[in-house]
């Protein structure tokens, strides 16, 4: 009887753990199907939110933004994470997406062109208009935020623009990195760095009226910011998707992104 009741109690097992899998299978495909998923570099969430908007005047199906650093969603999509669109801050990891087969051939191409800006919120401006050089030369501070490079293509960005200025190794004491480019913008923001690197694009979330200096960083300073998008093999027949992505790279789209602070081709 013992033995009977532990192969009961086995078999048992083995349908509720199927049985749960089942259901997660289920739930996941449910919500798969209920939402488009997207897959947003953080620096672009704000306008990609905008284009879901304008997008949805006409397209009611729902439309989900995910964001994240760009390396932490492109691990993510190595995983098997269900998203069916990838909007990248680079061209490396849709690339890599692409030679691993994970990408719709012919999909990848480049949405927008980031810019780079130096924020340094309580810097008294100066007579003169200072440059970035003078700027992180003369200013006394303890901390200088950047994004990670290993994560955000705004970190590597950064990392060169003082490279060429030939700071690099005097300021690298100074370097606190946030995980994207928007925990950047917030080290800045709540004065837990006294300056910072951040995306031209959230200059409109900068209030009106407040005190400091902000700089755009030439692009000579760095490489692009060339961002790129890839439809996913989810998103390959998938309408809403299609649509979505045909929508971004738009003119309707385009003059989105560039209202926004980016370059376009």
């Amino acid at each position: 009887m013992a033995n009977v009741g532990f192969g009961w109690f086995r078999f048992a097992t083995t349908v509720w753990r199927a049985g749960l899998s089942l259901s997660l299978a289920i739930s996941l495909s449910a919500s798969a199907s209920e939402n488009i998923l997207v897959a947003v570099a953080t620096n672009f969430l704000q306008t990609a939110e905008s284009l879901r908007s304008e997008f949805q005047q006409i397209n009611v199906e729902p439309i989900r933004l995910v964001s994240g650093s760009t390396g932490k969603l492109y691990a993510q999509i190595i995983q098997g994470a269900p998203f069916h669109l990838y909007l990248a801050a680079d061209q490396a990891r849709p690339l890599r997406l692409e030679e691993q087969g994970l990408v719709v051939t012919g999909s990848r191409q480049t949405y927008a062109i980031g810019k780079l800006a130096l924020w340094a919120p309580k810097e008294s401006p100066a007579p003169d208009d200072p440059s970035i050089r003078s700027l992180l030369q003369s200013s006394t501070f303890r901390k200088l935020a950047v994004a990670n490079p290993n994560l955000a293509p705004y970190g590597v960005a950064a990392i060169e623009t003082l490279k060429t200025l030939q700071l690099f190794d005097q300021l690298q004491p100074h370097l606190v990195f946030g995980e994207n480019i928007g925990q950047t913008h917030a080290l800045v923001a709540t004065g837990n760095a006294e300056m910072g690197f951040i995306a031209a694009s959230s200059v409109p979330r900068i209030k009106n009226g407040e005190k400091g200096i902000l700089l755009q960083v030439r692009p000579h300073l760095h490489r692009p910011i060339r961002q790129d998008s890839a439809m996913l093999r989810l998103g390959e027949h998938n309408t809403v998707a299609q649509r979505f992505n045909e929508f971004l790279h738009s003119p309707q789209g385009r003059t989105i992104i560039r209202r926004a602070g980016y370059e376009v081709d």
